[in-house]
């Protein structure tokens, strides 16, 4: 791991908005992801010296993007209440964008939680297979643990000792990767029995998770309790829902996996 005390500059592309009360408590969610990866620097133990992140929010929905990558070293895709299939302007402007820094920019990282994760594989690998789509099972949410695959638990083995990771859920789509779908140095990193696809990882270009490290409790019940309200699910499925969003989860050590992502030598570097 390339591990020094230089500033890494990260993008945040903003792809929905908090409710009022969660940006009361949390802010935007740069703001949210600003909070959970300086903690997860100021945890870690194997970091000889503290780099410093710096975040800065970007509203994709309006087509504000960044206006020079030249110092940008990561992007993070958020979460969002639309799909990334819909035929929406500001996604199709999105996934052209994310193949573009792909290809062009080889030394910028890519991270995606949830419609991050979704957009990023539509981006990237539909044409070789990838579909993305409504879970025909329907909604995962709440707290679920990943049962994480041998390739990346070996990579981030001093921080998945034993090969399972729980994070909050809120998600209806999902996606699916035939076989040969990604780059040889690629995999998934890991599922859940409900979606076999809880992301995925390739060494110096991307990490995806499917749930939401980024959430904590509070978060993870706001939106629950609005999207019930949306969608009109039933009090009792509600229930449910919040009751377990109420467990433990491993956001920390999700959030200490995306930091070493982060740390780790760019292509160009290796």
């Amino acid at each position: 791991m390339a591990i020094d005390s230089r500033v890494i500059n990260v993008a945040v592309l903003n792809c929905g908005y908090t409710s009022p009360v969660i940006e009361k408590e949390r802010g935007q969610y740069h703001d949210i992801f600003r909070v959970l990866l300086r903690d997860a620097v100021h945890r870690s133990s194997s970091l000889t010296n503290i780099p410093t992140l710096h975040l800065e929010g970007w509203d994709v929905v309006n087509q504000k993007y960044p206006l020079c990558l030249d110092r940008v070293d990561a992007i993070i895709i958020t979460g969002s209440p639309n799909g990334a299939y819909q035929p929406l302007e500001w996604i199709h402007v999105l996934q052209r964008y994310i193949s573009r820094v792909y290809i062009e920019r080889p030394h910028i990282k890519l991270y995606g939680s949830c419609f991050g994760h979704q957009i990023i594989c539509k981006a990237l690998f539909e044409d070789h297979g990838a579909i993305i789509q409504k879970d025909p099972a329907g909604y995962e949410l709440g707290v679920h643990a990943i049962d994480v695959s041998e390739e990346f638990a070996s990579r981030f083995a001093t921080l998945l000792p034993t090969k399972s990771l729980r994070l909050q859920f809120l998600h209806g789509d999902h996606v699916i990767l035939p076989p040969g779908v990604l780059p040889e140095d690629a995999c998934v990193i890991g599922s859940t029995p409900h979606c076999a696809n809880q992301g995925i990882y390739q060494p110096g270009r991307l990490l995806t998770y499917q749930g939401h490290p980024e959430f904590d409790q509070f978060i993870e019940m706001e939106c629950l309790k609005l999207v019930s309200a949306r969608i009109g699910w039933s009090a009792k499925f509600t229930e449910s829902a919040i009751a377990s969003a109420a467990t433990m989860d491993d956001a920390a050590i999700a959030a200490e996996i995306i930091v070493s992502f982060l740390l780790e030598p760019t292509v160009a570097e290796q």
